[in-house]
């Protein structure tokens, strides 16, 4: 370790490029996984003040897997009530009816739609979130509330699934929610499923009495394990950002392998004279691979140390960020994970070792006679495993594209991508033969002039060394084509494809709220669904559908892949109660899995709300309600779902484009540094500073513009694969969409690195 070390201190320049990218790395990484840590799901603010909560029973699965909880009916949540309320420790046992309630400012409802669902709670609920009042009186009657940031005796109008109210503040709150009467949130809201206790011993003790006496009526929790009640539309949003964490913490890593790999190579190449002479005094293969794995050793620690801090202090900086793109709760704050800081600093070696791998092998294997040989002109630019590799990427590229027709639907989006990756990594590795010839065609204009010449030239006789700064740009230009020409062209199918399944031009759409209320679809023409949730119960197991009531239903109507359901379902309500219906029919065309009448529906989900209206005449104006044609309609869920996918685009292209500059900034660093001879024999030919810039400037370009061509092409052929696929599944004819604009920044990013890199030396070097 001691040779190592001298050899990292007295050549650093050599593994400037391995320390800058395992710092970055290993800084992504720590960052990464420090937010990701500080993620965590958190008790509900409405609840926090309650040590032991009770939650209604788990009674099956939903289509997605997650488990379907039923809700107590009122009679049920008051009876377990007065059970919990007599167990000794307990002060008091509180229901929570939540219920869907918005507040109306300027005749459009304000607020978070989601969240406004369960924003409606009974007045004695505030106690489970410690809320009391600060003004005024509790609210004991219909049409008051109680709610901050109105002072007692004013009026609101508020929005519930009944419609339009206006409703008297009666009292000031410390917290968030509105507040009514018992009877109002019993009416309003769709049975029970949070009971919360405050206690006066210890909360542990009081939680094992409460799950005696709840039995299987539901589920007791406490401390941290209250944390499972988070709202769904909370966890959605963090694994939304989880989504994103882990593939930044899989990109730093994958690309930090590769720019170590790159860098460790083109070393071993340089330093083949050096490693000759070694092999000359008796070193053997063995001590060769520790020698430069210890180099890469010393340089790992040096980057992770330096990394684990800006990682830990960047991650405060990109929580705000997070919160305003939607990819963390709102007031989320990163906290110090000691565990995630060392694991990425052990992550950081670990990367860096199996990025010298490859080059410590090959250096081992260079034989002593390596030492009489000095050449300018590289012996072989392709090794035979290489050649292998790139032969075997190129053929599984080829095949998968060519068998694309013979594949299902589903599978073709994945053939697709994994044919781009194979096609990709195969030109990277063929890139020493597959440039030649563009660079030939590229310089066939200038091949006589000087400058031209000595570019094409130089070009022509370092493969290895234009490869090296082509490859990574082939690579970050190819799949940034791929990635935003994919995701352009999807989205403009989406568009087309749901569109023209929208049965009507003109479409009544919910405005700022979660639903359109009862009193917004009354006296519309046009044809609309109440949406709720149900259980059904077959053959001793309960799944969870959703739900859809409709005028002129009788029994229940299911959709053809629930055809296999006895003729009489066993159904559970959102308000917690039961009914046995017959099924009468099995239609292709149901809305939902479930068809319902519209008033049972409604009867038992008082909080239900209707999706949209299919419109078939002029729309009545209504609170909460406005017209979108049927395309506009649609790019509602499509640009939010776009807006999350450039987000992810933009930070992994971002991370992408990065780690190639400092690919290719590394490797005409290393290379240019290492031409000092060539250039002088430029200078003593009669060429100045200018007429050395203007070389490497030409041979950067040129390494950048073949790289750029390769992975332009290669992405491009892909798309035009993909684009069929997507064809055949919508049936319908579509455009290849590719935001070159984006793409031309990936690519001048790189061109701008490569030319000043190259630059640097040469200006170093004017005077030697």
């Amino acid at each position: 370790m001691r040779f190592a070390w001298d050899m990292v201190r007295h050549r650093f320049a050599a593994f400037a490029g391995t320390f800058v990218a395992i710092a970055l790395g290993v800084a992504v990484v720590a960052g990464a996984t420090t937010i990701w840590a500080s993620s965590r799901p958190e008790t509900p603010q409405r609840l926090a003040a309650a040590p032991v909560l009770v939650h209604s029973p788990s009674v099956g699965t939903g289509e997605d897997g997650y488990p379907e909880y039923r809700s107590w009916t009122v009679a049920e949540a008051a009876a377990l009530t007065r059970r919990l309320s007599a167990l000794p420790g307990v002060t008091a046992a509180v229901a929570d009816p939540a219920f869907y309630v918005q507040r109306v400012v300027a005749g459009r409802p304000g607020g978070d739609p989601e969240a406004a669902r369960t924003d409606g709670h009974s007045w004695s609920s505030a106690v489970l979130g410690g809320y009391r009042l600060s003004a005024g009186a509790a609210p004991a009657g219909p049409g008051e509330v109680a709610l901050a940031g109105a002072a007692p005796g004013a009026r609101i109008d508020v929005l519930t699934a009944r419609g339009p109210e206006t409703w008297t503040v009666t009292g000031t709150t410390d917290g968030p929610g509105l507040y009514v009467a018992e009877a109002t949130a019993t009416a309003l809201s769709a049975g029970v499923r949070i009971i919360g206790l405050t206690v006066s011993g210890d909360p542990g003790t009081v939680a094992t009495t409460a799950r005696s006496a709840v039995g299987p009526d539901g589920t007791v929790l406490s401390g941290a394990a209250r944390d499972a009640l988070e709202p769904e539309s909370v966890t959605r949003i963090r694994w939304l950002g989880a989504q994103l964490l882990i593939a930044m913490v899989a990109l730093g890593a994958f690309v930090a392998v590769f720019v170590v790999a790159s860098t460790c190579a083109l070393s071993a190449a340089q330093r083949r004279r050096e490693i000759g002479l070694l092999r000359a005094v008796g070193a053997t293969p063995g001590q060769v691979i520790r020698m430069m794995y210890a180099e890469t050793l010393v340089v790992a620690v040096l980057g992770g140390a330096v990394g684990v801090p800006l990682g830990a202090l960047a991650a405060p900086l990109l929580a705000p960020p997070l919160v305003a793109a939607g990819l963390e709760p709102a007031g989320f704050a990163v906290t110090g994970q000691p565990a995630a800081l060392a694991g990425s600093f052990l992550l950081g070696i670990v990367v860096a070792l199996a990025g010298v791998w490859t080059a410590a092998r090959r250096s081992s294997r260079v034989p002593a006679l390596d030492a009489l040989r000095d050449a300018a002109v590289e012996q072989r630019a392709m090794s035979l495993p290489r050649w292998i590799t790139g032969l075997l990427g190129a053929a599984g590229g080829a095949a998968l594209l060519a068998a694309l027709p013979s594949l299902s639907t589903d599978a073709q989006s994945s053939a697709v991508l994994g044919a781009a990756m194979l096609l990709l990594v195969a030109a990277a590795l063929l890139a020493p033969v597959l440039i030649m010839p563009l660079v030939r065609l590229v310089t066939w204009p200038w091949r006589h002039r000087a400058g031209g010449m000595l570019v094409r030239e130089g070009t022509l006789t370092g493969a290895r060394r234009v490869a090296s700064t082509a490859a990574p740009v082939l690579l970050a230009v190819g799949f940034a084509v791929l990635f935003t020409g994919t995701v352009a062209t999807v989205v403009q199918a989406a568009g087309i494809d749901a569109a023209a399944e929208v049965p009507a031009a003109l479409v009544a759409a919910p405005d700022a709220a979660p639903g359109l209320s009862d009193a917004a679809v009354r006296g519309q023409p046009g044809e609309s669904y109440l949406s709720s949730r149900v259980l059904v119960t077959a053959g001793g197991t309960t799944t969870g559908h959703d739900a859809a009531g409709a005028d002129g239903i009788d029994g229940v109507v299911l959709s053809r892949e629930l055809a296999g359901l006895p003729r009489e379902l066993d159904i559970r309500f959102a308000d917690g109660s039961t009914a046995r219906l017959p099924v009468t029919a099995v239609r292709d065309d149901t809305p939902e899995p479930i068809l319902l009448p519209r008033e049972l529906i409604r009867r038992h989900d008082p909080g239900a709300l209707t999706g949209t209206i299919l419109l078939d005449g002029p729309a009545v104006p209504a609170t909460g309600l406005r017209v979108l044609t049927a395309r506009d309609y649609v790019r509602i869920d499509i640009d939010s779902e776009d807006r999350l996918i450039q987000i992810f685009l933009v930070v992994l292209l971002g991370l992408g484009v990065g780690y190639t500059g400092l690919a290719v900034a590394n490797t005409l660093l290393m290379a240019t540094a290492a031409r000092r001879t060539e250039f002088r024999s430029l200078r003593l030919a009669g060429g100045g500073t200018s007429h050395v810039l203007r070389v490497t400037s030409g041979e950067a370009l040129l390494a950048v513009a073949t790289g750029t061509l390769l992975g332009g092409a290669v992405a491009l052929v892909c798309l035009l694969a993909a684009r069929r696929s997507i064809e055949e599944e919508i049936g319908q004819a579509i455009d290849l969409v590719v935001p070159w604009g984006q793409n031309a920044v990936v690519a001048l990013v790189c061109a701008v690195v490569a030319v000043l890199a190259a630059g640097g030396p040469a200006l170093r070097a004017r005077n030697s």
